[in-house]
């Protein structure tokens, strides 16, 4: 490459380092002749091989699970394309089970990752210690921290589970019910405890919990088609996610024959792109994914400079979109 464009093999170097001085016509020159050669610089290898203290290597990894849930994709989308705008390479691990996490990490550490977003919010914050161990900067998204070691952003669910609430009430509706995902998952019991306390405050009983145990579509249809009949008892249901509300609306349409909304009013949460597909026109309480995306960064970015004393447990409001449902 330096022999092709007559430059030094250091010119070209910097021509690939970003802040790296170097006049704008070099640059662009190098630039230029790299894309006529297809030539991409190694920059797993560059990091091998620079001093310690200047070790970078763009690359921050996202630890996910669960992708039956279409807003993990979802999120993976938003914070993929985040990084990579912000001069990052996303790299992604699927860590189904928490005895996995130890291990996944471990080899994160091979890789030389400058930071660690974990997409998990069944699992316990102190499932990251090996982060803490390796000094690796680390955000959490769907999980607190409550001991206040790990930085981390989530939904306001309890808030989520208000205005799903809220709406429903003010439609005159009482007999209300909720599709639980994961047991354990965090932003599922505060959803269900801020839709249950809302009913409370307005002398409503409290809602008919249903468990699906997942938060995937096929979750949501087995559980509507398992309950057929307490569907038919409620007047509006609230799901802890999308993906919930969607299988249950075609257990109702398929299954059932329980016309949603003239029968039974149907409430998701998340706001992935298919909940406005003709076919669903799904109601639901919106995560704001790009403020989340946004603050993410932002918290790795006080890591990496060393203002540590600036992290936080960030709360995100969200927002009821109503369709048709």
């Amino acid at each position: 490459m330096a022999a092709h464009v007559g430059l030094s093999r250091s010119a070209v170097s910097r021509a690939f380092t970003e802040g790296a001085s170097i006049h704008p016509d070099k640059r662009q020159r190098i630039l230029a002749a790299a894309k006529e050669l297809g030539y991409q610089p190694n920059f797993f290898a560059r990091t091998l091989s620079t001093p310690a203290q200047r070790k970078r290597s763009n690359l921050v990894a996202i630890l996910t699970s669960d992708f039956s849930n279409p807003y993990q994709s979802y999120l993976f989308e938003e914070l993929s394309t985040a990084l990579q705008l912000s001069g990052k390479q996303p790299m992604l691990l699927n860590v189904k089970q928490a005895e996995d996490l130890d291990q996944a990490i471990l080899r994160l550490s091979g890789y030389q990752v400058d930071g660690v977003i974990a997409v998990m919010g069944s699992l316990p914050a102190a499932s990251f210690s090996q982060c803490l161990k390796l000094s690796l900067p680390l955000v959490t998204m769907g999980r607190a921290d409550e001991r206040g070691r790990i930085p981390s952003v989530q939904t306001d669910n309890y808030r989520a589970g208000q205005l799903a609430a809220q709406h429903l009430l003010k439609a005159g509706l009482t007999r209300l019910g909720f599709v639980c995902g994961r047991a354990d998952g965090q932003a599922s019991i505060e959803r269900l405890a801020g839709f249950g306390d809302a009913l409370t405050e307005h002398g409503v009983d409290a809602p008919q919990v249903l468990h699906a145990g997942r938060y995937g579509y096929s979750a949501g249809f087995e559980v509507a088609t398992r309950e057929l009949e307490v569907l038919r008892h409620l007047e509006g249901v609230f799901c802890a996610s999308d993906a919930l509300a969607m299988g249950l609306l075609d257990s109702c349409r398929e299954v059932a024959n329980l016309n949603v909304p003239g029968q039974l009013r149907v409430i998701g949460c998340d706001d992935v792109p298919q909940a406005a597909w003709q076919g669903y026109q799904l109601s639901t309480v919106a995560q704001p994914v790009a403020d989340m995306v946004a603050a993410v960064l932002s918290l790795l970015e006080k890591q990496w400079q060393g203002l540590h004393s600036e992290l936080a447990a960030v709360r995100v409001a969200p927002s009821l979109v109503l369709r048709r449902t």
